[in-house]
């Protein structure tokens, strides 16, 4: 079983499009090993976070080989590692693995610094962005728990950056559905725009009631709509390790997806050819997040069997207030946001439409051009079949 530290790390990796694959073996590890190091081609920011990526990595990987490390952070904290907290449990790792650390760091600086002078690595050469590489720190020789501290840091920044990166994608994409629905609503009558709200307003309400995520109404459907199982009979030992696929005694991101398919299928039908999939993946991470307010209570990321049981015998399990799905109950955008979604819309229109039109006058003007090199060369071929026969008949 992952740590929880390195179930977080593993995480945020995947949110960022990383594969956590398995160990590979022989030339498949060398050409693996290459691609980490490989930043060509890849954004600014891209490289700098595969270089961060690889980096941490590494040095996860040798504190993992630490029994000392693997059993005091299979209770870490969410908090424990934004804080920096986690740095401390350094103290304790073993000598062998503190060598290794310390070489891990020690060929990063000299790799490092080699790209940098010959001007590859133009992206960490900038402290500001790459504070945690030890290229930039004054001690370049042993690993020591500052090294460690700002790693986690920059882990949690990432995280951070992550969320609101969500937040602003999904709020442009509200944004572009509501310009549209705008748009489409000036070319109705007044009739058909009466209409057209009432049915906007009855299919939000139409849905199914929610019942509060990670509460004891919302599990027990789960028990019975999506498992199959007796209503009446309901068992919190039973339906954990029923959705604990991987038996480690824990409920991970995924296994916790699960508990909210059924409630999705209320608010998105997943047969309906207009289904809007970004809405109802952005319902199951609010969902998701919900329950782990209400039972990580270590605030790891993942749910324990001694968590989830507290729960189902905690005094809110019974508590159940309607759960309101996105836009509902929270504003996505203000009108203030809208008009400068559509003053930048209108922008780009202009932009674009001024683009066509000097294309289009460049083209006239090439056209032009060439109908006159054709007349004129037309002009000067008759003058000098002229000039020919009047010779000839001379």
């Amino acid at each position: 079983m992952w740590s929880s530290v390195v179930f977080l790390l593993l995480l945020l990796l995947l949110f960022t499009c990383c594969v956590v694959a398995p160990a590979p073996r022989g030339r498949e590890e060398a050409k693996a090993k290459d691609e980490m190091y490989n930043t060509e081609g890849l954004s600014h920011k891209d490289a700098h976070d595969q270089e961060y990526f690889r980096y941490i990595t590494q040095i996860v990987g040798e504190l993992e080989k630490d029994e000392n490390f693997k059993k005091m952070t299979e209770n870490v904290t969410e908090e424990d590692i934004t804080s920096g907290k986690l740095a401390d449990i350094l103290d304790h790792v073993g000598h062998d693995v503190r060598k290794k650390m310390d070489e891990i760091k020690r060929m990063e600086v000299e790799y490092q610094r080699d790209l940098i002078k010959r001007n590859k690595h133009k992206h960490m050469a900038d402290i500001s962005t790459a504070y945690w590489n030890p290229v930039h720190h004054h001690n370049q020789e042993t690993f020591t728990k500052d090294d460690f501290s700002v790693l986690l840091q920059r882990h949690s920044k990432t995280i951070e950056d992550l969320e609101e990166k969500r937040h602003e994608e999904f709020k442009k994409h509200e944004l572009r559905k509501e310009h549209e629905r705008r748009e489409a609503l000036t070319k109705m009558t007044e009739e058909e725009i009466k209409n057209a709200e009432k049915i906007r307003k009855e299919t939000a309400a139409a849905h199914e009631v929610i019942h509060e995520p990670g509460h004891k109404a919302q599990i027990e459907e789960v028990w019975d709509k999506s498992d199959g199982y007796d209503p009446e009979n309901f068992n919190p030992r039973t339906f954990f390790y029923l959705h604990d696929k991987n038996g480690d005694g824990y409920l991970d991101y995924f296994e916790s997806e699960t508990f909210f398919l059924h409630d999705l299928e209320k608010l998105y039908n997943s047969s309906n050819p207009d289904i809007d999939w970004w809405a109802r993946s952005e319902e199951l991470e609010r969902m998701r997040l919900h329950m782990l307010k209400v039972m990580d209570k270590d605030g790891d990321g993942l749910i324990s069997y001694d968590e989830f049981m507290k729960e189902t015998s905690a005094d809110d399990w019974e508590k159940d207030e309607e759960w309101k799905s996105v836009g509902e109950d929270e504003q996505i955008f203000t009108e203030t946001e809208y008009e400068e979604y559509e003053k930048l819309l209108n922008e780009v229109k202009l932009e674009a439409e001024k683009a066509k039109a000097d294309k289009e006058t460049k083209e006239a003007k090439e056209t032009k051009e060439t109908k006159e090199t054709k007349e004129t060369k037309e002009a000067t071929e008759t003058k000098e079949t002229k000039e020919t026969k009047d010779q000839l008949g001379n």
